[in-house]
């Protein structure tokens, strides 16, 4: 593993293919384009060797600080109705990464016995932002209408197209504050000439050991990409792409164990000496390629000797079916926090984690509510428009001329989670509505 994601143009970020024409093989564009850099770009590799370096040197036994817990925002980019994912799937993909990152998934127990000596709680968890970079309260899950019907990656382009679901005047969603959240894209990802891509992770950039000419995205792109089937593993729409065996949220583990830093395991070496390229990791043994969704145990592509290992496919920046993934491994959970604490260091401030601050003139009672709210603004003598919005930020209910103690009917409104706001002034406050 390494410093890369599923894909990489001249910016170096990776996306995963499932390719159509070698057997329905699980195959990743960020293969290719590491031949380029390699060919075009080697300061890249030097600049990625350092950042290693630096990470062994401060030593890779990184077990302080405690469990870090890093807050997410997921914005649902959609055009037709079942790449509108419901936020259940959503808060379904979120308990699939808590439990992969700190080995609480239940198919932990299939880790071979060669690799429980390694397997690794990271202790890094991620939570659904709770305040928006304004400030105002969120549930961490927007949901936006696309007139594009999907986004594409030309994989022989210099620019990575995807990114337009990361730009509102592209038809995507811009990012919030990169530097305090992890931004999810969920989107239709249109399938190449290769195959479908299922996710797409910039790997950290911008530092001063990065060099110039490296490509590192500009902030506004950080974040990670996934196509909307992969989501969660009660998708109700885990079939559309007519693809198997990748319905159980791993793709998302995946990317953002690129996003914090890790490379494949097979070092993305591909078409010449495929055991000559390493992952940079010491406990993830050489091999010389992708389980590509064979789920084979009996697979050794790299005979390192005495005491060699067969490949490590169930380490989750392999490629193999969701259902055989199940570890990282110690040196994959020491990288990581490094990153965390070196490179993606603000995302430790949690802003995005923060309970929204209000000034106390306005309140809402009661909360969680059912069928009625009463709003009060306190001493102010005078009448405001209420403005109840859900969290996608449609306007669902207006009340003109509310006094100063004014009942506001919510039974028509569905159970979740909405922002009361005066009118004439940025006094929000977050309600819960529920049904007994």
């Amino acid at each position: 593993m390494a410093f890369f994601t599923r894909f990489a143009l001249f910016s170096v970020l990776s996306a995963c293919l499932l390719s159509a024409g070698l057997n329905a093989q699980h195959r990743c564009g960020f293969d290719h384009y590491v031949q380029h850099q390699r060919e075009h770009n080697p300061a890249y590799f030097e600049a990625y060797r350092r950042v290693l370096a630096s990470w062994k040197a401060a030593g890779t036994e990184r077990g302080g600080g405690g469990v870090y817990v890093l807050p997410v925002v997921f914005h649902v980019v959609y055009h037709e109705d079942d790449q509108n994912v419901p936020d259940s799937v959503i808060y379904s993909q979120l308990e699939v990464l808590n439990e992969d990152y700190r080995r609480l998934n239940a198919d932990a127990v299939n880790t071979r016995d060669a690799f429980l000596p390694v397997a690794a709680d990271c202790e890094i968890e991620f939570q659904l932002a709770q305040t928006d970079p304004d400030g105002n309260p969120t549930t961490g899950i927007t949901h936006t209408y696309t007139e594009q019907t999907g986004f594409s990656l030309d994989l022989f382009g210099t620019t990575n197209t995807l990114d337009a679901v990361k730009d509102s005047e592209q038809g995507g969603v811009d990012a919030w504050d990169t530097d305090h959240y992890i931004n999810i894209w969920v989107c239709n990802i249109e399938p190449t000439f290769f195959g479908q891509i299922f996710g797409l992770a910039y790997p950290p950039a911008g530092l001063d050991n990065w060099p110039a000419g490296s490509s590192a995205p500009s902030p506004e792109l950080e974040g990670v990409i996934v196509h909307y089937t992969t989501v969660g593993r009660n998708n109700p729409f885990a079939g559309a792409d007519d693809v198997n065996d990748n319905d159980m949220g791993r793709t998302c583990t995946h990317e953002l164990g690129h996003y914090l830093g890790l490379r494949h395991t097979w070092g993305d070496e591909l078409f010449f000496d495929v055991c000559s390229e390493d992952d940079g990791i010491g406990d993830t043994p050489l091999c010389g390629s992708g389980d590509q969704y064979a789920c084979d145990y009996t697979a050794n592509s790299c005979d390192e000797g005495t005491g060699d290992l067969p490949d490590q496919l169930e380490n989750y920046m392999d490629y193999t079916r969701d259902e055989c993934y199940n570890m990282f491994t110690q040196e994959q959970k020491s990288l990581m926090r490094y990153v965390i604490e070196m490179l993606r260091p603000t995302l430790l401030e949690g802003v995005g984690l923060k309970e929204p601050c209000y000034d106390g003139s306005i309140s809402v009672r009661p909360n969680p509510a059912s069928d009625w709210i009463t709003c009060n603004f306190g001493k102010s003598p005078m009448r405001h428009s209420v403005l109840i919005y859900d969290m996608s930020g449609k306007c669902v209910k207006t009340v003109q001329q509310a006094d100063a103690n004014t009942r506001i009917y919510t039974g028509d409104l569905p159970p979740g989670l909405y922002a009361v706001t005066l009118g004439d002034s940025r006094h929000t406050l977050r309600v819960v509505i529920q049904r007994p």
